[in-house]
């Protein structure tokens, strides 16, 4: 891989690696870190790059691991929903912005109570939209593996909703307390 090709693979990528690691890290600035670490391990290994049968599925993996590595060493991992927000590709309509923030901050809040496999499983799929097989690829996971966890993150997710109010707020069975 010479500098050109290096240049277009981070312009290709910059974006895309940023939101994954900030799914993890949830800080704008670790983010960016993991994504100049991942960017420097590709520099590093240009002279391999090309014998790396799927780049990009590699990149995610680093990505990743980077962004795990990140957490074991910093115990605050808050961010806000109007900074988690500020990751969207697009800004939104702005008569849109509070319905939007609202549905951000219940999405949020049902993808933090999966379980690590199924919310990584569901990003992958539903925010970076990728394959099963592509999925599979770059977990490790087998191809059926990937299908079930998703397939339980989305009923999750469904189940959380439709306990919501329309005012965002979780209604509370009153015999329950």
């Amino acid at each position: 891989m010479n500098a050109e090709q290096y240049e277009a693979v981070f312009h290709k990528m910059k974006d895309k690696l940023y939101r994954y690691a900030f799914r993890f890290v949830k800080d704008s600035e670790s983010a960016e870190d993991v994504v100049q670490d991942v960017m420097y391990k590709l520099w590093q290994k240009r002279e391999e790059a090309d014998g790396i049968e799927n780049l990009e599925a590699w990149l995610m993996v680093l990505t990743r691991n980077r962004s795990l590595d990140m957490l074991r060493k910093v115990k605050d991992n808050h961010v806000s929903v109007d900074e988690a927000y500020t990751v969207s590709d697009q800004a939104p309509v702005a008569d849109k912005l509070m319905e939007t923030a609202d549905l951000m901050s219940l999405l949020m809040s049902c993808l933090n109570q999966l379980p690590e496999k199924q919310r990584s499983i569901f990003h992958l799929r539903e925010i970076e939209q990728m394959t099963y097989e592509e999925i599979a690829q770059q977990t490790g996971y087998n191809l059926d593996d990937v299908k079930v966890n998703l397939f339980r993150a989305r009923k999750h997710i469904q189940r959380m909703v439709s306990k919501t109010d329309t005012f965002g707020l979780y209604q509370h069975n009153i015999t329950h307390g």
